[in-house]
């Protein structure tokens, strides 16, 4: 039978090493002038109005006194409904840019999978096949289809980067 110790040591061991991962270092800063702007637009974009109100949305366009953003999601519907907005230069002083990568996806669902793999070749080899065993089945499928998907997550959180630009007067 398998040993439950293995499979808790082994999350905890897939946990600790790719959770630090997935908080560490994941948002940078950069200063930026207004007239650099003009390469966020087209990204997915982040921005703290001077109320506290927070507007998300795909940066359109940036002109010379204001950021134009197509609001997709907003903290306050009231005062920024979805749809086109302009950010005035003067009460945008930063603003985050989010994006994702997919190498520490890849990573974290191929050894995600090739621990699931392991442990679940020591469940079968190491137990009689033709003896049943209460919830064996269970404890295969367990491991096959957990450890990846596990790993899957760890390695979405890992892949999140953001980018917190400071508008240089």
């Amino acid at each position: 039978m398998l040993n439950r110790y293995a499979i808790g040591i082994s999350l905890l061991a897939i946990l600790g090493w790719g959770a630090p991962r997935a908080g560490a270092a994941a948002k940078e800063q950069r200063q930026i002038k207004w007239e650099g702007l003009s390469a966020l637009v087209g990204q997915k974009v982040r921005v703290v109005m001077p109320d506290g109100s927070q507007i998300e949305g795909k940066a359109t366009k940036l002109e010379a006194d204001a950021l134009a953003v197509e609001i997709g999601k907003t903290s306050n519907k009231m005062a920024y409904p979805k749809g086109p907005f302009l950010v005035p230069r003067a009460t945008l002083k930063t603003l985050d840019v989010s994006h994702r990568t997919k190498q520490w996806r890849i990573i974290c669902t191929a050894a995600g999978g090739a621990l699931g793999l392991l442990f679940g070749t020591k469940l079968v080899l190491g137990s009689n096949l033709f003896a049943k065993q209460p919830h064996q089945g269970e404890e295969l499928a367990a491991l096959v289809i957990g450890m990846p998907v596990l790993g899957y997550a760890l390695g979405n959180a890992a892949d999140r980067r953001t980018i917190t630009y400071v508008i240089a007067p």
